[in-house]
């Protein structure tokens, strides 16, 4: 996978902390719904919640664990198809980087 230009790199940099907090979020949201749901099916939820936090941890890795120029295109693929990145962030990016963005999602629906 070919690098994003530097701006890109950069500005993926700056928007990571944000972009974390909004994936953890995210997650919690899903917990909550399950807490909520779980009187009668504590272990049935327990379940339900450790298969979560297992699928959750693995998209988490997939937007934000080692980052590199070379592979960040990658990762903000994987915030897009997981919603964590807007797409009013997406536009901060370069159009080239949009563009790959916006094929290669195309390409996987």
């Amino acid at each position: 996978m070919s690098s994003v230009p530097e701006k890109d790199w950069k500005l993926f940099r700056k928007l990571q902390t944000e972009l974390t907090a909004k994936a953890c979020e995210l997650v919690f949201k899903q917990v909550d719904i399950l807490a909520k749901n779980r009187v009668g099916e504590e272990h049935q939820s327990y379940l339900e919640l450790y298969h979560l936090i297992q699928a959750e941890d693995a998209n988490i890795a997939e937007m934000f664990n080692n980052p590199t120029r070379n592979n960040v295109l990658l990762k903000i693929i994987s915030l897009k198809k997981f919603g964590v990145l807007s797409s009013e962030q997406l536009q901060m990016f370069s159009a080239e980087t949009q563009d790959r963005v916006s094929s290669i999602l195309e390409l996987k629906c």
